[in-house]
């Protein structure tokens, strides 16, 4: 079952790093907006950030969303551009297809 929308409070852009051209023969690397979507970010309690770690995947939140077409490749931004997340993991819970939990990592 979806994740009711009213509990999906935020707006979220993936975003992907794109090489373009530039006049000189050269390429500029730029983050490439993708389609936004709605999304909870849920900050990781300390003993959930400790076990990932040890799993050798350091995440500081997840974000809950319905079910979108997120690789780890993409980082994701917030609707106000004041914070970026490193995609860390896509969990799929109980292979439902309906949402997603993304472990993120926050950029500084």
């Amino acid at each position: 079952m979806p994740i009711s929308s009213g509990l999906l409070i935020e707006t979220f852009t993936p975003q992907t790093l794109t090489e373009t051209s530039d006049s000189q023969g050269g390429y500029v690397t730029t983050w490439a907006d993708g389609t936004a979507f709605r999304g909870r970010l849920s900050s990781l309690s300390i003993d959930e950030r400790m076990s990932m770690d040890k799993l050798t995947v350091f995440a500081s939140h997840k974000l809950f969303c319905n079910n979108q077409t997120i690789v780890e490749t993409q980082r994701i931004r917030n609707s106000d551009s004041t914070r970026y997340f490193a995609i860390k993991g896509v969990v799929i819970p109980s292979n439902s297809n309906d949402h997603l939990e993304i472990l993120v990592l926050e950029i500084d």
